[in-house]
Formats: structure tokens, sequence, C-alpha cells
């Protein structure tokens, strides 16, 4: 998830918090807000710096792969961690 997501969700529960009658909603709410406003400090923290990078031939050979068999598409893509995700369809 990313900071901007985790941000947004910390402002939606603040106005929930603001609508509820009952304090220990409030409370709950506002204790909810304050969870998502520490994770995406965390997520700041440990998002990767994004670098300018042309794209590999690798990279592109991967996403123009042809399914094995007629009715299947199959797609690779690469995760951050280095492993590969492939889907199948």
């Amino acid at each position: 998830m990313t900071p901007q997501f985790l941000r947004a969700e910390a402002a939606r529960f603040r106005e929930m918090a603001e609508a509820s009658e009952r304090e220990a909603s409030r409370q709950r709410l506002l204790g909810m807000a304050a969870d998502y406003e520490e994770r995406a400090k965390t997520a700041v923290q440990t998002q990767p710096v994004e670098e300018d990078v042309e794209p590999t031939p690798e990279a592109s050979e991967a996403s123009t792969d042809s399914a094995d068999e007629p009715g299947e598409a199959k797609t690779e893509r690469k995760r951050p961690g280095g492993r590969t995700l492939r889907l199948a369809r």
C-alpha cells in the first residue's frame, strides 16, 4: 500500500469519527486513523527509491510471451523483490 493511500484511509477514519455519536466508536475510529498514519510514515521510510531505468530487452520479451495453449494467456511480471509473478488466464 502506498503512503498516499494509507493517509487517505486515515483521513476517512477521522471523518467517520467526527460523525460518530458513540464515544467508544469515535475512539476506535481515531485509533485506526492513528494506526494508518503510522503505517504511512513507515511506508515512506521503507519505500525504495525509484530510478529512471530503460526497459531491458528481457523485460519486453516477458510481456510479449505467447500462450502455451490456445485460450490460455500467460503474463510474467517482475516483482520488487526480484521474484517473477506469472499469471495465467
